[in-house]
């Protein structure tokens, strides 16, 4: 499957402000199913520097800086891929290397919050599932979020906490899947948040840019679920960027010196060849 991929993010502000270093995530992560054939980034106005950098997570971002003050700050990416199908369920667990000791996650077991009671209550028939056995949780927590929470679109880059998304029943995939992610980290099974494109027509939206989940299974590696769709993720999910924490997948983060407020505009158009 051939895609081509157009993605306009644009922040206007009230007045000119000075940016600090902005970080870009928009160019394809490494799956083995996918290859990236074209990719362009354009930044307007014209930064003073744009860094391509492997970060600490070994995903490539760019880093944006101007040195002089802007009112605005466009970025249009264009991309190419081509996908090969891709089994998702082709693996199995590797029982030595399930021996890991937790600090070797590298935080992604790490939540910062306590989780309501609510939350507990509701991973309590998990808790005596043998390790060996961890896709039965992964699967019946991605089933039990699909069947009983809402999917509502929101474009705003905020996420709600995990035990306000579990109480209101509804939420974002952004939403969706940071309160999977922590339910996943309660049952110490290691999990990340994946931020990028989905040609998948089980969403209700169409294409879009979408946030999805990955869990860490001993001798496979990272696998991604949706629990927006219910599904495992396969050959139609184009990660973009992918991390413990959020935040750092946005396709830009960063932040500006100035009292004034800012706007912010998204545009994606997913075609097929």
């Amino acid at each position: 499957m051939k895609l081509r991929i157009q993605h306009k993010t644009r922040y206007t502000y009230d007045d000119f402000v000075f940016l600090e270093p902005h970080y870009l995530n928009f160019c394809p992560q490494h799956r083995s199913y996918l290859q990236v054939e074209e990719f362009d980034l354009k930044v307007s106005p014209l930064p003073d520097g744009l860094f391509p950098l492997l970060n600490i997570e070994n995903a490539l971002q760019y880093q944006c800086w101007f040195d002089r003050t802007v009112n605005s700050l466009e970025i249009n990416a264009f991309i190419k891929v081509n996908t090969t199908k891709f089994n998702p369920f082709g693996f199995f667990i590797d029982m030595d290397i399930l021996r890991m000791n937790s600090h070797e996650h590298f935080g992604y077991l790490d939540i910062e919050h306590p989780i309501s009671s609510e939350i507990e209550d509701a991973l309590l028939p998990f808790l005596s599932v043998p390790p060996n056995e961890l896709l039965t949780p992964v699967n019946k927590i991605l089933q039990l979020i699909n069947q009983n929470w809402s999917y509502s679109a929101r474009y705003t880059e905020d996420i709600h906490e995990p035990s306000d998304c579990f109480q209101k029943k509804s939420g974002s995939c952004r939403d969706l899947s940071w309160m999977m992610i922590i339910m996943l980290r309660y049952l110490k099974i290691p999990a990340r948040f994946v931020g990028g494109y989905a040609f998948n027509p089980e969403l209700g939206e169409g294409h879009e840019l979408h946030a999805w989940v990955e869990f860490l299974a001993p001798g496979a590696g990272w696998i991604g679920v949706d629990p927006s769709a219910g599904v495992f993720t396969n050959e139609t999910y184009i990660p973009i960027a992918a991390s413990k924490d959020p935040k750092k997948t946005l396709p830009v983060y960063g932040s500006y010196r100035g009292s004034v407020s800012s706007r912010l505009e998204a545009e994606v158009k997913i075609i097929e060849l």
